[in-house]
């Protein structure tokens, strides 16, 4: 099992799940986050003034997938995201040692 988290721009946000409801995959979950990084300016510099956050608000995206499926969704992912501005965002793969359905106590791959 892996685990796809991803941070992309709240203007691809639709553009992204639509691709991925595309692709059958059966859901994910979608949260509203504060990130920081270097996207606004190419210098890395300081480019915002004392009444302006230094903050980005990104979209976090986090779906369980199969090992098989992981790298297309991911791929699906970036590509659906990518505007080609600094400050698209990441994709993140990592391995899922457990999973538990709360509802049935099931566990292992059969829940996602």
């Amino acid at each position: 099992m892996r685990m796809i988290t991803s941070c992309i721009r709240p203007v691809v946000q639709d553009e992204v799940v639509e691709r991925l409801r595309d692709m059958e995959v059966p859901g994910g979950s979608l949260s509203e986050v504060e990130g920081f990084g270097l996207e606004a300016d190419p210098e890395g510099g300081e480019s915002y003034g004392p009444q302006v956050s230094p903050y980005q608000q990104v979209v976090r995206l986090e779906i369980a997938c199969s090992d098989e499926a992981a790298p297309t969704i991911a791929e699906a992912i970036a590509d659906a995201a990518r505007t080609g501005r600094r400050g698209d965002g990441k994709v993140l793969v990592t391995p899922v040692t457990e999973a538990i359905d709360i509802r049935s106590q099931e566990t292992g791959a059969s829940v996602i």
